[in-house]
């Protein structure tokens, strides 16, 4: 369903590519800080969980593609991301951290506001590759059946041209789907929200 749902986005896209007249290709790598959004209910009643930020990284290749006389940009990226969170489920509790690593595919309008200054909006498509919990012994455990494979959302931010070859961009996701897989919690009176929200800060260099 969440395939067919991108590769429909990425139809709508398909004129500005067939039409673009530049293409140039790069890569990107940064960090991320992410704080995903995790929220537990029993019996429709919120339990309170102290969640904090955990850092991670990205890296991958780009596309641009820029019309003729246009200061729009069309942005395609392949990334394996990482992202998660640091979390107590009480003020007792010993911390433990949620670690997922996905491939992600942002396609990103970058609107030229003035020179060297790009605002950036668009979707991503994620898939999870691997998800552990760490526990405050160090110990990882595999929890990746308690998640979705699939992952979708927005972004918005913004990105800076030091010169043709290298530029700096800020960006935050923010995940529409519940990516918890229920089946894996069958009989539980829990009900678990988990959503990605991450921030990337990211360097560009491109061919």
């Amino acid at each position: 369903m969440y395939p067919k749902s991108y590769l429909l986005l990425f139809l709508a896209y398909f004129p500005f590519l067939l039409f673009s007249q530049n293409i140039r290709f790069g890569l990107k790598g940064g960090l991320n800080l992410s704080r995903d959004k995790f929220e537990l209910y029993s019996q429709g009643i919120p339990l309170k969980l102290n969640t904090e930020v955990a850092a991670s990284y990205h890296f991958g290749g780009l596309m641009e593609f820029y019309l003729e006389d246009s200061r729009t940009v069309l942005q395609m990226e392949f990334l394996y991301t990482g992202n998660g969170m640091l979390i107590r489920e009480n003020e007792l509790s010993k911390r433990k951290r949620f670690n997922l690593t996905q491939i992600t595919i942002p396609l990103v309008f970058k609107f030229e506001a003035k020179e060297d200054l790009y605002f950036n909006g668009g979707s991503y498509f994620g898939r999870i590759l691997t998800a552990q919990e760490l526990n405050s012994l160090g110990q990882t455990s595999n929890i990746k059946d308690r998640f979705q494979l699939f992952d979708l959302g927005f972004l918005l931010g913004f990105e800076f041209k030091v010169n043709q070859r290298l530029s700096f961009d800020l960006r935050y996701n923010y995940g529409l789907l519940n990516f918890n897989n229920a089946d894996a919690y069958e009989g539980s009176e829990t009900e678990r929200l988990y959503k990605n929200r991450t921030v990337n800060y990211g360097m560009v260099y491109k061919f």
